[in-house]
C-alpha cells in the first residue's frame, strides 16, 4: 500500500523518458481521456449556441474547480505547499487560463478542421519542450512519430476550409498548442501533489483568468435556458473538466510527458466520430487514411518500445 510519502514524493523519471509501453491500466486511463476529451469540442458547440467564448470556459471551469474543492474538503486532503504549490499554479496559468482563453479566440475565425490540426501539435512541441526542460531526450522516433500523426490528422481535416483564414486566429491556436504542451511538461516537472488539490488551485487560477479575460472583453454573462446547453454543460463540467483532467493527471504520472500529449493527437478523429453519430456527418476516405497515419504515428512515436542508451543521461 502506497505511504502518504510514496503520495507526495515527486516521480524520478529519467532523462532519456524512453517511451515504454505503460501497464494495462495506465493505457486504460488513457484511452478513457482520449474519449472524453474528443467529445469535448461537440459539448462546447452545444454551449456556444448560448453563451459567448470566454464566458462559457468561465462557467465550466468555474463549477469544475467547485467540484474540486468539495472533494478537498470532503475528503480532508492536503494543499500543495512550496514548490509543489508553484507547479499546480503555473498549471493552471498555461493550461486552463492561457491555452483555453488563446483557444477560445483562435476558433472565432478559426475553421474547427483546421484547429483540430493544429493542435495536434501538442505531441510535437512536447517533445522540444521536454527536451529543453531536461526531462526527456529528443529522440527521433518521437519526432518521427508525433511528424506522422500531424500528417494523418492533416489528411483527415484536409480540404474542409476554403474560406479565408485570418493567420492571427492561425497563431493564436499554435500558442495554445504550446501552452498545453508546456502545460504537461510542467506538471511533470515539479514535485507532486494530490491530483485533486492540484485540480482545485490549477483551474481557480484558470477561472480568474477566463473571467478577466470576458469582463475585459465586454462578454455578457447570461445564463442558459436550453436543455441542450444545461446537458453539454455537464457533460464539460463532470466528464471533462473533472474527470478527464485527473486521468490526465493519472496518466501523466506513470508515461512520460510526450506520450501522454498523444492524447491530443487521437481526441480529433474521436469528436469525428461522435459528430458522424450527432450531426449525421459521414466518414471519408481521407477520413480512414489519416486515421490509420494518426495511429500509426502513435504507436511509433509513444507505444513502441525504445531501445534507450542507459548510459546517456
Amino acid at each position: 500500500m502506497a505511504t502518504k510519502e510514496s503520495i507526495i514524493k515527486p516521480a524520478v523519471v529519467p532523462a532519456g523518458g524512453v517511451s515504454s509501453l505503460p501497464n494495462r491500466l495506465t493505457l486504460a486511463a488513457f484511452a478513457l481521456f482520449v474519449v472524453l476529451a474528443g467529445g469535448a469540442t461537440v459539448a462546447i458547440r452545444f454551449t456556444y449556441a448560448e453563451l459567448p467564448p470566454f464566458w462559457s470556459g468561465t462557467a465550466r471551469f468555474g463549477a469544475g474547480a467547485l467540484v474540486f474543492w468539495v472533494l478537498v474538503l470532503m475528503l480532508k486532503i492536503p494543499l500543495p505547499r512550496g514548490r509543489a504549490l508553484l507547479g499546480a499554479v503555473l498549471f493552471g496559468v498555461l493550461s486552463v487560463g492561457g491555452a483555453f482563453v488563446l483557444a477560445a479566440w483562435g476558433l472565432v475565425k478559426t475553421p474547427a478542421s483546421l484547429a483540430g490540426v493544429l493542435l495536434a501539435l501538442v505531441p510535437l512541441l512536447t517533445v522540444f519542450l521536454a527536451y529543453l526542460h531536461g526531462l526527456e531526450r529528443l529522440r527521433w522516433q518521437g519526432l518521427l512519430g508525433s511528424l506522422l500523426a500531424v500528417v494523418g490528422i492533416a489528411v483527415v481535416f484536409g480540404g474542409s476550409a476554403a474560406e479565408a483564414l485570418s493567420i492571427p486566429h492561425l497563431f493564436a491556436m499554435i500558442a495554445a498548442a504550446a501552452f498545453l504542451a508546456e502545460a504537461g511538461v510542467i506538471a511533470k516537472k515539479f514535485p507532486r501533489s494530490h491530483p485533486i488539490a492540484m485540480n482545485a488551485v490549477a483551474m481557480t487560477v484558470g477561472v480568474v483568468i477566463l473571467g478577466m479575460t470576458s469582463i475585459l472583453s465586454g462578454e455578457r454573462w447570461v445564463i442558459p435556458s436550453l436543455a441542450n446547453t444545461w446537458i453539454a454543460l455537464a457533460y464539460l463540467v463532470f466528464l471533462v473538466t473533472v474527470i478527464g483532467f485527473l486521468l490526465y493527471l493519472y496518466v501523466l504520472r506513470r508515461w512520460t510527458a510526450s506520450g501522454t500529449s498523444y492524447g491530443f493527437v487521437i481526441s480529433p478523429l474521436i469528436t469525428v466520430v461522435l459528430a458522424t453519430q450527432l450531426a449525421g456527418e459521414q466518414i471519408t476516405s481521407s477520413f480512414i487514411v489519416g486515421a490509420g497515419l494518426v495511429l500509426s504515428g502513435v504507436v511509433f512515436g509513444a507505444l513502441l518500445p525504445s531501445k534507450a542508451n542507459d548510459s546517456a543521461g
